[in-house]
């Protein structure tokens, strides 16, 4: 895969608006409405699109993750002693 830099100039408007120029959009397939991440690193910035998923995602913690794993290798030994694993 072949990657193209292009360059463009634009200008920070008030309150922090940067319009990124269509250009650069369609090039990177930052379509309308695209979430993205922006981090910076001395004086660059660097911006990634982000997939955002419709549904709202559970987080588990250290204990819950224990216990699902705990689960998982309890489970695993008893279908390899049945030779279904």
């Amino acid at each position: 895969m072949q990657i193209t830099f292009t360059e463009e100039i634009a200008k920070i408007q008030p309150r922090g608006i940067l319009t990124i120029p269509k250009k650069l959009r369609r090039s990177m397939g930052l379509a309308d409405n695209t979430f993205v991440k922006i981090s910076g690193n001395k004086y660059r910035l660097v911006i990634e699109p982000i997939r955002v998923l419709p549904y709202p995602v559970r987080s588990y913690n250290d204990n819950e993750i224990k216990d699902f794993f705990d689960l998982d290798a309890q489970e695993s030994k008893r279908l390899k002693t049945k030779g279904l694993l």
